[in-house]
């Protein structure tokens, strides 16, 4: 889950003739770089379009038309109405080639096809961030001992990039724990809460630039029949890092052996 640039944006929007109520909480189209420690990962470009709605009310899909006619369609899946490109690149350059800049058209559709409405995002003139962030603490990708309610530390250029976003993964439950996005590039750590002893997680820290800036902390907002909701046209580096907690306190493990034994003596 991210995302931001300084420039003027041109969003259009045109709607369709509305057959039902349709609440839209916010449209993202991202193009992002991973890194884990400040390594490019292998290939390490994809493209991602995800849409939040509060009411989907009648919605059964969303077709995206893409610069050139190409069309993806999207369907709920548990939840989320999300795009993500079947192909990771090399480089921006063969991700465009598949995902150009320009306008991307949402059509939000009934089963039959009939258009609910329609919203048109202009994702162009976007540069990419100077550079991912450098970690200090964890300090090294696969760092143990790290503590359960830790204060995460990273060096960046203020003005390598429009913002932050930062995300804790569990990676033994398979979901995120923690994430704060955007925030200012000023911030440079972060403490998100408590995580378990002796587990393993992954933080992620992204730096973002974002088309049409920022609204004060968040995201833009646009209305598309009397609907109003934010939008993020977004392009990022994506640093990751590993790192395991401290242990169970050997005091934990030494009073519940104590509480056994005096147990069984009570037992016999």
């Amino acid at each position: 889950m991210k995302k931001i640039f300084w420039m003027s944006l041109c969003v259009l929007f045109a709607a369709g003739t509305v057959q039902a109520a349709l609440d839209i909480e916010g449209i993202y189209i991202d193009s992002c770089k991973d890194y884990t420690d400040g390594t490019p990962d292998t290939n390490p470009w994809e493209f991602e379009i995800w849409v939040d709605i509060a009411n989907k009310d009648s919605l059964h899909h969303i077709d995206i038309t893409l610069p050139g006619g190409t069309t993806k369609t999207i369907y709920e899946d548990s939840g989320d109405w999300e795009y993500e490109s079947s192909t990771d690149y090399s480089t921006l350059a063969d991700l465009r080639a598949d995902y150009p800049t320009g306008d991307y058209v949402f059509s939000f559709e009934k089963s039959d096809d009939t258009v609910l409405c329609t919203v048109t995002l202009n994702y162009a003139d976007l540069s990419e961030p100077a550079n991912p962030v450098d970690f200090t603490y964890p300090a090294y990708n696969g760092q143990t001992g790290i503590s359960t309610n830790p204060t995460f530390e990273w060096t960046v250029g203020s003005s390598d990039a429009n913002a932050i976003g930062m995300w804790v993964w569990d990676t033994v439950e398979d979901k995120d724990l923690y994430e704060e996005v955007p925030v200012s590039m000023d911030t440079t750590s972060w403490s998100p809460g408590l995580m378990d002893p002796n587990h393993t997680y992954e933080l992620e820290v992204s730096v973002i630039n974002i088309k049409d800036g920022l609204s004060g902390p968040a995201l833009p907002t646009m209305t598309v029949d009397s609907d109003e909701f934010e939008y993020g046209l977004l392009i990022e580096y994506c640093n990751c890092i590993e790192f395991a907690t401290v242990p169970e306190p050997a005091t934990i493990a030494l009073l519940c052996i104590g509480t056994m034994s005096l147990l069984r003596k009570r037992r016999a």
